[in-house]
């Protein structure tokens, strides 16, 4: 179906680059923002300003501003219930990816390399909802490396997934 094609590129996407670029939600001092550090570089710094004669690019009220949309995005992104629904989404999609078959296409080898992508992205997705939201869940190691030390990888995998199946719809395989 052309619905669960579009949802597995769009999902795959999304879950990939929330595993690259979102924190580790099992690691317990990355959910408490870092303070900065003071630093002082006045002695490196002379009176004159070099660039006083060229204006600025933007005001510092736009740069402001994109903070705090990168903030309140970034705030959104790592938020657990939204990698969760994330998580959910992905692993159905991937399994309906399986079972359904776009027009013309073969069955299960088709959709094989987007399907299994949303699948490992969902899962690592959840098992990281699960492990960070209770402190009771015991999770083996080798679960742990795969799917949580190796977020970052199965990300790469989702998007490089996401932008072949979209780029080659009627590949074997894509």
């Amino acid at each position: 179906m052309v619905q669960f094609y579009f949802l597995s590129v769009l999902i795959n996407i999304i879950a990939g680059l929330i595993l690259v670029y979102g924190m580790n939600l099992t690691e317990k001092n990355d959910l408490a923002p870092a303070a900065p550090q003071n630093m002082d570089f006045s002695e490196d710094i002379d009176d004159e300003d070099p660039f006083a004669d060229i204006a600025p690019a933007s005001s510092p009220e736009t740069s402001s501003r994109d903070e705090a949309s990168k903030t309140s995005l970034m705030r959104g992104v790592n938020n657990p219930v939204f990698r969760l629904v994330i998580g959910v989404l992905a692993i159905f999609i991937g399994f309906m990816k399986i079972l359904s078959v776009f027009s013309g296409d073969l069955p299960i080898i088709g959709d094989f390399l987007p399907a299994f992508a949303g699948i490992l992205g969902g899962a690592s997705m959840l098992i990281e909802y699960f492990e960070s939201s209770s402190d009771s869940i015991y999770i083996p190691d080798n679960i742990q490396t795969i799917f949580i030390d190796s977020r970052k990888y199965i990300g790469v995998i989702c998007v490089a997934a996401g932008v072949l199946h979209f780029v080659f719809p009627k590949v074997i395989l894509l």
